[in-house]
């Protein structure tokens, strides 16, 4: 091979493959993080009583658990959506698990939201009464 073809070659084979398009490409990546963001949601969830005492502690705990989470799995937001390259790999990772624990936190409060509002329209203690009155009622 000529040295210009074979310079091509080796340029082809650096570049990362792609199975879909970018935009499908993204899509999976931002399902990935999601995912990932729950799983240091639910870790974060199940040491609770531990930390319960510290005001803050639910928020170190989850950027602690995100941190470790990206360096674990090698997951950079910056190589999943290809941005631009950082000068180094471990700010990419580092700043990606911040960014899983402050969306663990984030979904959290929108699960504590949910949860919140499904207490005060399916409230068990007033469909009790009701039950016991409805029994009253007919005895």
């Amino acid at each position: 091979m000529p040295p210009e073809s074979q310079r091509v070659v080796q340029e082809r084979a650096a570049r990362p493959r792609r199975t879909g398009s970018g935009r499908e490409v993204a899509m999976h990546f931002f399902a990935v993080f999601l995912f990932f963001a729950f799983g240091v949601m639910g870790l974060t969830m199940l040491g609770e009583r531990l930390y319960r005492r510290l005001r803050e502690g639910r928020a170190f705990v989850s950027l602690a658990w995100g941190v470790a989470l990206a360096w674990l799995a090698n997951l950079s937001m910056w190589t999943g959506w290809h941005v631009g390259d950082l000068r180094y790999g471990w700010v990419g990772t580092t700043l990606t698990g911040l960014a899983l624990g402050g969306s663990a936190l984030l979904l959290h409060a929108i699960l504590g939201f949910f949860a919140g509002l499904h207490r005060k329209f399916d409230d068990q203690a007033e469909q009790l009464e009701r039950g016991e009155a409805e029994i009253r009622r007919i005895a």
